[in-house]
This record gives C-alpha cells, sequence and structure tokens, in this order.
C-alpha cells in the first residue's frame, strides 16, 4: 500500500506550488493534472508484471486474439511501441503480449481521465503521464524522450488521437511530435497495427466484449523495427520530423491486412 500512496502522491502539487508549475510539465494558461504532475517519478515496474499475465489471460477468454510478429520485439534493449489509435482500449492490447520481454512501460493518457481519482492510482501504478490535447508545447515530447533514453519502455500512438472513424481503412497523418521524439531517442521504433479494439470500445462507449465471449475479434501486429539512420543525420527541424513520421506511419500502415475494412459492429 506505501507504493501506491507514494506513486499516486505524484498528482499533487507539493506546498510550494510555483516550483511545481515551474519544472517539467505541459504549459498552458489552463491549469489541470497535466500542470502539477510530478515528472521526476521512478518507473514502477512490480504492478505490470503482475497486469500482463492477467491481461493475456482476459485476451483468451473473452476475445478472439491474434497476436502476429513478436520476434521483431527487441530482447536485449528498451524499445518504442508506435501503434495506430482507434480506440482507448488500444494500450490493452498492444502491451500485454510484450510483458515477458521486458519489466516495465510507459504510457501517455488524456489529461481529462486524470480528473477521476480512481484514474489517478492506476496511472501511478503502470507509469502513464497526461496530455492536454490540442497542445503545442513540445515539452510532452521532451519527456517522453527522456523516459527512454533513460533505458525505459514507451507506448506512443503518432497519430496524437484516436481515429474517429476506423471504416475508413487507412491511419491519421502523424504529428511533428511524433516525428521529433523519433529523431532524439536512441531506441528502435517498433511499428504495431491494432484492429479490433475499436468494437471493444468504441468511441463515446463502455468497453464490452460483444453479444457473446469470444465473438470479437483483434489482430495485434508487431512490425520490424524502423530504421531512421539515414533522416537521423538531416537537422532536427520540422521538415525532418515530417519525414520521419512519414515513414513511422507508413509502416504501420504496411501492416495492415489487405482488403476491405472488417466491420464487426453487428457482434456488439
Amino acid at each position: 500500500m506505501n507504493c501506491i500512496f507514494n506513486s499516486y502522491m505524484r498528482f499533487f502539487p507539493n506546498e510550494n506550488v510555483s516550483e511545481t508549475r515551474n519544472s517539467m510539465f505541459i504549459g498552458s494558461e489552463i491549469t489541470g493534472p497535466a500542470d502539477f504532475f510530478n515528472y521526476s517519478y521512478t518507473t514502477n515496474r512490480f504492478w505490470f508484471k503482475i497486469a500482463g499475465p492477467v491481461l493475456i489471460l482476459i485476451h483468451k477468454l473473452f476475445f478472439r486474439t491474434k497476436v502476429v510478429g513478436l520476434e521483431n520485439i527487441p530482447r536485449a534493449r528498451n524499445f518504442i511501441i508506435m501503434a495506430n489509435h482507434v480506440s482507448h482500449a488500444d494500450s490493452f492490447f498492444a502491451i500485454p503480449p510484450v510483458w515477458k520481454l521486458t519489466d516495465n512501460f510507459h504510457f501517455i493518457g488524456d489529461e481529462k481521465l486524470f480528473k477521476n481519482p480512481g484514474f489517478r492510482i492506476l496511472a501511478a501504478m503502470f507509469n502513464v503521464f497526461p496530455v492536454r490535447k490540442g497542445m503545442k508545447s513540445m515539452k510532452i515530447v521532451d519527456y517522453a524522450i527522456a523516459r527512454v533514453n533513460n533505458g525505459d519502455n514507451l507506448l506512443w500512438y503518432p497519430e496524437g488521437q484516436r481515429h474517429k472513424n476506423p471504416k475508413e481503412n487507412r491511419c491519421n497523418p502523424g504529428k511533428l511530435g511524433s516525428g521529433k521524439m523519433a529523431h532524439n531517442v536512441n531506441a528502435p521504433i517498433i511499428p504495431v497495427f491494432l484492429s479490433g479494439p475499436e468494437f471493444v470500445m468504441p468511441v463515446g462507449k463502455r468497453v464490452g466484449w460483444g453479444k457473446k465471449f469470444r465473438s470479437l475479434d483483434v489482430l495485434i501486429k508487431y512490425g520490424k523495427p524502423v530504421y531512421l539512420d539515414d533522416l537521423k543525420e538531416l537537422p532536427n527541424c520540422k521538415e525532418t520530423s515530417q519525414k520521419i513520421v512519414n515513414r513511422i506511419m507508413e509502416a504501420i500502415e504496411e501492416l495492415r491486412p489487405k482488403g476491405q475494412y472488417i466491420d464487426q459492429s453487428h457482434k456488439i
């Protein structure tokens, strides 16, 4: 319980509020959890190792989950998973299959979720840090870079937000901040394609498993590392960031199964 309490305290300002705001946070005129988040915390590893097998069991019991490409995950070093984003449930599918290969992960989460005390406890346990949508500040990117270059693993959605209409059968354009991060980290980037979580937890709805157990198909496909050596030699600017994120998005799209989009809405 003590480790939960200590982790939970990272979401509250210390006695010197101005000092807390001046530490590494997402700058904004509007204050909120992102402003008061303590980014100097250490990585929590315990709960990740506990949750991994539990979520794998849920995958098998409640969904028809297919995992492809685990051989592409590095075994001897940290890495970044960059996946398409179709649902709030994406993280619960993208990460559990690799739990045996590493002991930690860091996640990004919408600041709105942190206003719930229960979510703040879970976020502290599983290394989730907040971001405010629509912000132009790069401080959240700088923080992610620091975590990765410190040897931690990271799940990142280069599109920046969920795709509101996955039936378009293509990803949204990648964000410049994702390209900047990839340019400045010393870790391989693993592209991941997800299909099915958009029916497990559709936009605006709660999580579910369909009309009956194991009726929903979920695909988790890990690709080979995206090589950026040539682009990292270019100047660290917007044009370079755009080229890098374009290459990453292309790698994710290459993992998409050929053919028409598989609509499972009739199963939910």
